[in-house]
């Protein structure tokens, strides 16, 4: 499949919008449920790849460390990899990731782009490997 180009896009209503970067022709085309891509051919005979993205919110790339704080007191150094307004992403180190469970609560405290230290409970909705998503269960507290 060589010529294929990678695009992201938002479903929207069971639909993403498409563009051709050849013929530049734009339609809506309907994707499965919980698929994570889909190949789409225009009629001018091109191929692309889009990678679907379901969040609500979009996601912003950041790195940063941080402490990821447990109920039992105990603390971890963690890596932070995106954020947006509802949730956050993680690196987690290998002996703690076996520790975490979906559902769990955590709280994590990191420096903000002002410099004060702020701390966020989340629930842990994605463990995959060292890689943790979370979604925050209350506003941020400056510390």
């Amino acid at each position: 499949m060589a010529g294929l180009l990678r695009n992201s896009s938002d479903v929207v209503g069971g639909k993403i919008r498409v563009a051709c970067p050849r013929c530049s022709r734009k339609k809506y085309v309907e994707v499965p449920p919980n698929s994570r891509r889909r190949v789409v051919r225009c009629v001018c005979g091109k191929s692309q790849v889009y990678l679907l993205n379901y969040r609500k919110d979009n996601r912003e790339t950041i790195s940063g460390k941080a402490q990821m704080i447990l109920n039992n007191a105990s603390e971890a150094k963690i890596r932070l990899c995106d954020a947006s307004t509802s949730g956050i992403g993680f690196l987690v180190p290998r002996e703690h990731a076996s520790t975490l469970s979906c559902g769990q609560e955590i709280r994590i405290k990191y420096k903000s782009g002002s410099g004060g230290t702020t701390q966020r409970k989340i629930c842990i909705k994605n463990i995959l490997g060292n890689r943790v998503g979370g979604q925050y269960t209350n506003l941020g507290v400056s510390l």
